[in-house]
């Protein structure tokens, strides 16, 4: 059954929607702002993404499957993740939405996850999703 909270975060980024699109689907840049994890996955709709790494000394796996992929504007897939300790059934991934707003020179760039069992995890999402969007406007925007 799905669980009710949804954490929502969103960043103004100064540079294209295909830049901030790249930031999005290029695993040498998700590295960086998913600290250090390998990202793998074709991109279609339907197929698996997974993320490998190490936290605190600790190996990890993270998966879903891709739901939507439609170039510079939205990105949604399922996530699971070994870490949370939690059994890897349906009831338990979290789906992740990223959309993209042009806005003149730049791009809103809005993240959602959905599925968060408790609030306390709501409030750690919310921090999470906003460093990664620190990461990737820093990544994108000219210096």
């Amino acid at each position: 059954m799905p669980h009710g909270y949804t954490s929502e975060s969103s960043s103004t980024i100064a540079g294209s929607a295909a830049a901030v699109w790249e930031a999005l689907t290029n695993p040498d840049l998700a590295r960086e702002y998913f600290w250090g994890a390998q990202v793998a996955t074709t991109w279609e709709e339907g197929s698996p993404i997974t993320f490998q790494g190490e936290f605190k000394g600790t190996r990890y796996l993270e998966k879903g499957t891709i739901l939507e992929f439609t170039p510079e504007r939205t990105l949604r897939y399922t996530h699971w993740s070994d870490l949370e300790g939690i059994p890897d059934v349906p009831e338990n991934y979290r789906t992740w939405t990223f959309q993209l707003h042009g806005q003149g020179d730049s791009v809103r760039l809005s993240v959602s996850e959905e599925n968060i069992p408790t609030e306390p995890q709501k409030l750690r999402s919310g921090e999470f999703w906003r460093e990664v969007l620190t990461t990737i406007k820093r990544i994108v925007e000219p210096t």
